[in-house]
């Protein structure tokens, strides 16, 4: 479409609006006659009759009430893609959809994009907690821009950074005695009583390993399928309970928390849509979040990341 109909649509909709060629005049500061001009355009380049000037006032005629619905549909288009690019302009991108697992995404996330949102000017955010295969899910219809997972089948592709390391911690329960200890050998804690992630849980799989491999018994006392209500119910005495480091600092005090050694360690993973670069508002957020993480001991794992996660790397540099 030419700026030349673009203009005449505009004069054309606001005769509508006003009711008269003058008024029309004054809300888009041009002369009557040059209004005038505009419409006779419009109905001559469309061969559409417009308006009935029978009467010494232009009264639209029912083509120019059908044809106004589609001109105003298109004109509220234009006016969100001009909101969008002053969004683009003032924030990176405008807007920001995380979808993210329980473990960070129940209180990691939304305090960590709270403050992030403050310092880029309020940008509109959205977040997503799911499990991690509906996370994967969600990133590959290009519904969220960035994902944060477990390891999960298929995923190779959509990886866009090295992956966080997150060694398991133990929370123990008020007044053990464990509590205030540097470090724990897996073997001291035969006998204990576990809180434990239900067997659902990649985590669960690998703390069951790791005391299978040192040849500890526990007693399970209860299980849940939440990271933050098996530190809850290690904090109202139900047993201890292993976990993230993120959830473990959230949910417990220091003394409450004592380093495995040697641990299990599991992986989050980052992920965006395939096909298309990184925003810079998302790019942004990333390094808030391995800023964040690092707060709690967790670092990105080294090793071979892939080509496209050394492409965004080097553009964010």
């Amino acid at each position: 479409m030419t700026p030349a109909r673009l203009r005449q649509l505009e004069a054309f909709l606001a005769v509508l609006s006003s009711g008269g060629v003058g008024q029309a005049a004054e809300m888009l500061s041009l002369s009557q006659p040059a209004v005038t001009k505009l419409l006779r355009a419009l109905e001559e380049e469309t061969d559409l009759p417009l308006f009935d000037r029978s009467r010494r006032r232009l009264r639209p005629t029912p083509e120019a009430r059908r044809l106004a619905v589609e001109v105003e549909a298109m004109m509220g288009a234009a006016r969100r893609v001009d909101q969008l690019v002053s969004d683009m302009r003032s924030a990176g991108v405008g807007e920001l959809r995380i979808a993210s697992l329980p473990l960070l995404g129940t209180v990691f996330m939304p305090r960590l994009l709270a403050a992030f949102a403050e310092n880029e000017g309020q940008p509109r955010l959205a977040l997503t907690v799911a499990s991690s295969h509906e996370v994967l899910e969600a990133v590959g219809a290009g519904q969220a821009e960035l994902g944060f997972v477990l390891p999960l089948e298929g995923m190779a592709p959509l990886e866009v950074a090295a992956p966080f390391r997150m060694p398991a911690v133990l929370v123990v329960p008020p007044g053990h005695r464990l509590a205030g200890s540097a470090g724990v050998a897996p073997r001291e804690m035969e006998g204990e009583a576990m809180v434990m992630l239900g067997r659902q849980y990649r985590l669960r799989h690998m703390i069951d390993e790791l005391f299978e491999r040192h040849g500890v018994s526990r007693r399970i006392t209860a299980e849940t399928q939440n990271a933050e209500a098996a530190v809850a119910m290690a904090g109202a005495g139900l047993g201890c309970a292993v976990t993230d480091p993120v959830t473990a600092a959230l949910g417990a005090p220091p003394e409450r928390r004592v380093k495995l050694s040697p641990t299990a360690e599991f992986h989050v993973h980052v992920l965006a849509p395939p096909g298309r670069p990184l925003s810079t508002l998302a790019r942004r957020f990333l390094g808030r979040v391995a800023e964040g993480l690092a707060g709690f001991g967790v670092r990105p794992a080294g090793g071979r990341r892939g080509a496209r996660a050394e492409r965004v790397d080097s553009r964010a540099r």
